[in-house]
């Protein structure tokens, strides 16, 4: 039967009001100001080549956790790196045994007390000792509807489950439970049940002693506090780029990139001390914008590059503290002993790629001496080489 375009756009205002007129709130709109480039908010680099004793292929989430290097693999699992790069131990086995997991994705996390490890599978959280060793399992199946793109983490000594309601007719926003798996406090879920099948992964983020919470069918993003307490911390603006509650039927894969492109598609999102950071799409573009604190200005890390014959923005810091490649990509977020980090990790061949083409060439960064370490790390590389992880420490 031939399929009819259904595209009813109707979107969600549900949120918990706050007296706090101070809220910022994200508004795709105003999203724009200054370009920003690298030595504008960071001082130094760090660049650590993962071990190559197998090859790593697709990744998914990398962490930094009590200086080890937790990266997620399509193919491998979950493996553990040292502070130089070399692998120390894998968590569990990717697989359907007894014990391990099918899925190795970004929805895991590590313990900084224990170290122990928990990884969302289908249905269910995994744990696995600090050594990889596997311990139990935790069924959530009671306080879910569903599993797709939810989120765990460890906050305050306990689990923390997480669902972005997805294809509505979520029971809970999230829950929190023991590490045995008994329940400790819920928060129901406030949004109607709706149809849509255009659900989307929102991820989760800590930052100054407190969990941040966000999904694209709520308006607000909230922070839970230690004693499991929330309250609104953000707040997205209502109008057209805001997610659908209905089921979308279309014709062809362009149709489909069409109804995406009218909406704001957030990446990413997490703090430093300074800025509040967007790594998002909407409409034919896509920026990382880093939103001061303070004074609320916004700035953007944006680069126009040339696709299907016209030039359009891209997410991208420009790198001119030593000349190599921009910040982009799946990001990170790292603090230790005052200082703070932006990670990503880069492709060798990527790498090599750019020192030989011409706008490295043209490029003079802030420190020049540290462009000819760019061109040695670049030269001792070979392209199948495994992903380099790539530390940006921030300004104090």
């Amino acid at each position: 039967m031939k399929q009819t375009y259904l595209l009813f756009l109707v979107f969600l205002a549900f949120s918990c009001s706050s007296p706090n007129d101070s809220l910022f709130v994200i508004d795709p709109g105003k999203l724009n100001g200054d370009i920003i480039t690298m030595s504008d908010i960071a001082d130094d680099i760090t660049y650590i080549p993962l071990d190559n004793k197998f090859p790593i292929g697709m990744t998914y989430k990398h962490r930094i956790v009590n200086g080890e290097i937790y990266l997620s693999a399509k193919d491998i699992g979950i493996m553990v790196f040292n502070s130089e790069g070399k692998e120390i131990r894998r968590i569990g086995a990717k697989g359907n045994g007894p014990g391990e997991y099918q899925y190795a994705s970004s929805s895991y996390a590590v313990d900084e007390r224990t170290g122990n490890v928990f990884v969302l599978d289908k249905g269910e959280v995994k744990v696995y000792s600090s050594g990889g060793r596997f311990i139990r399992q935790i069924h959530y199946g009671d306080f879910r509807k569903g599993y797709h793109a939810d989120k765990v983490e460890i906050f305050n000594s306990l689990l923390f489950v997480s669902d972005n309601l997805y294809m509505g007719g979520s029971i809970n926003s999230w829950v929190f439970l023991d590490t045995l798996g008994s329940l400790v406090s819920v928060k129901k879920n406030s949004v109607p049940p709706f149809n849509s099948n255009l659900g989307d992964d929102c991820p989760i983020y800590k930052f100054g002693g407190d969990l941040f919470y966000w999904n694209n069918y709520n308006d607000t993003i909230f922070s839970i506090s230690p004693d499991l307490s929330y309250k609104a911390a953000y707040l997205f603006s209502s109008g057209d780029h805001r997610w659908p509650i209905t089921h979308i039927e279309v014709q062809t894969p362009e149709d489909f990139r069409q109804i995406l492109y009218k909406l704001f598609r957030l990446v990413d999102m997490f703090e430093t001390k300074q800025f509040l950071l967007l790594h998002y799409g909407y409409l034919d573009g896509n920026a990382i914008c880093f939103i001061d604190k303070k004074t609320k200005k916004s700035f953007l890390a944006t680069k126009e590059v040339l696709q299907d014959g016209k030039r359009v923005p891209k997410s991208c810091l420009l790198n001119d503290l030593d000349g190599g490649l921009p910040l982009t990509g799946k990001l990170g977020y790292y603090a230790i002993d005052g200082e703070e980090f932006i990670t990503t990790l880069i492709n060798p061949s990527d790498l090599k790629v750019y020192v030989s083409g011409d706008e490295y060439k043209h490029i003079v960064p802030k420190y020049p001496e540290k462009k000819k370490e760019v061109e040695k790390l670049a030269n001792s590389l070979n392209e199948t080489d495994n992903p380099v992880l790539m530390m940006v420490r921030l300004k104090k």
